[in-house]
C-alpha cells in the first residue's frame, strides 16, 4: 500500500511498514540525549512518540520497520531527507570531530515538536537523562493524552502539583512557559519564520528560558544548525580539546564553534556530545589541517 519511494509492505505482521535507509543508526540517534520518551525494545527496536503519534521502530542493517507513522513522518523526524555524508564533509575539519564522526557514524539530528522540545529542555536544567525521562514520564501519565501534555493543560496546573511530580525548582519555569505558549505570547509555530537572531531573542523572552535551552530548541525543534548548545559535557570537552583547558565562557565556545565548524556546527555538537560521553580520549589536542570526508 506504500507509494513513497523506498518503502514497501513488510512481511512482519507486527510492523506494517518498512523503509530503506542509508547512513543512519537508529540506536545511536535515540540514545544521543536529544529526546526523552523513547524506550528500547529487544532486539534492535524502540517505541516512542513522533509528535502525538505512538510509534514503534526497528532497524536491521539498512531497513527500518515501523508502525504508527507514515514514511514521510519517519523520514522527517529522523532527518533522513538530508545527506549525512555531505554534512559530515562540511564539519570534518580536525582530527577530534573526525574521530567523533567515525565513532558515532549514523547519528542524525531529530526534528522535534517545538513545545515538547522547549518543555523537555526546561526540565533538563541541572539534570541528567534518567531523571529528565522520569519527570517527563510522570507529566505524560498525569496530564497527557497519553502524548506530551499540551501547554493549555500545564498552564492551569498548580505549581505545587508540578513540584509533587518531582520537577523541583523547574516547576514554575515550566508553568510560566506553558502559560506564555497557551496565551499566544510565545508563538512557537509562527516563530519558525524568524531569522536565527530574532528567533533566539524571542525564545529568550519566555520566562525561565536561558541560552542553553534556547540553543537546544533552535537546533532540535527549528532545525537551525548554526545553534550550538553548551551543556556540562560539551563545555568540558570543548575547553579541554580546543581551548587547552582554559576557562572560557559558554558564549565564547559557541562563537568559536560557529567559525570553526561552519553553518552545520549543530551537527558537530551532537557528535562531540556523544563522543565526550562515551568514547575514550584518544585524540591529540594538536591541530592539523582538515581531514576531509569521513571514509
Amino acid at each position: 500500500m506504500e507509494t513513497e519511494k523506498g518503502s514497501t509492505r513488510s512481511s512482519n505482521p507486527s510492523f506494517c511498514r518498512r523503509y530503506s535507509v542509508s547512513d543512519f543508526d537508529l540506536a545511536v540517534t535515540l540514545r544521543s540525549g536529544q529526546v526523552f520518551r523513547w524506550r528500547e525494545e529487544a532486539p534492535d527496536g524502540f517505541s516512542g512518540w513522533v509528535g502525538r503519534d505512538a510509534v514503534r521502530v526497528h532497524q536491521r542493517n539498512s531497513t527500518l520497520a515501523f508502525e504508527g507513522a507514515t514514511p514521510h513522518a519517519i523520514r522527517h523526524f529522523f532527518c533522513l531527507d538530508l545527506s549525512l555524508p555531505s554534512i559530515a564533509r562540511s564539519i570534518d575539519v580536525d582530527p577530534i570531530i573526525h574521530q567523533a564522526l567515525q565513532t558515532h557514524w549514523g547519528l542524525r539530528l531529530i526534528r522535534q515538536d517545538s513545545w515538547e522540545c522547549l518543555a523537555s529542555f526546561i526540565l533538563s536544567s541541572f539534570n541528567n537523562i534518567p531523571r529528565i525521562t522520569g519527570m517527563i514520564e510522570r507529566l505524560c501519565i498525569h496530564f497527557g493524552e497519553p502524548a506530551f501534555p499540551k501547554p493549555e493543560v500545564l498552564a492551569k496546573v498548580p505549581e505545587r502539583v508540578l513540584r509533587n511530580l518531582g520537577l523541583g525548582f523547574r516547576a514554575p519555569y515550566l508553568k510560566a512557559a506553558a502559560q506564555a505558549v497557551a496565551s499566544g505570547k510565545a508563538d512557537l509555530e509562527g516563530w519558525n519564520a524568524l531569522e536565527d537572531e530574532a528567533l533566539r531573542q524571542s525564545l529568550l523572552s519566555i520566562p525561565g528560558v536561558g541560552e542553553k535551552v534556547v540553543e537546544c530548541v533552535m537546533l532540535f525543534a527549528y532545525g537551525r544548525t548554526a545553534a550550538f548548545p553548551v551543556d556540562v559535557w560539551i563545555g568540558r570537552a570543548m575547553r579541554r580539546r580546543y581551548f587547552r583547558s582554559r576557562k572560557v565562557s559558554d558564549r565564547k565556545i559557541r562563537e568559536f564553534a560557529r567559525k570553526h565548524f561552519g553553518p552545520h556546527c549543530g551537527w558537530a555538537q551532537q557528535y562531540l556530545y556523544c563522543y565526550a560521553r562515551g568514547a575514550p580520549a584518544r585524540i591529540s589536542l594538536e591541530r592539523t589541517e582538515p581531514s576531509g570526508a569521513i571514509s
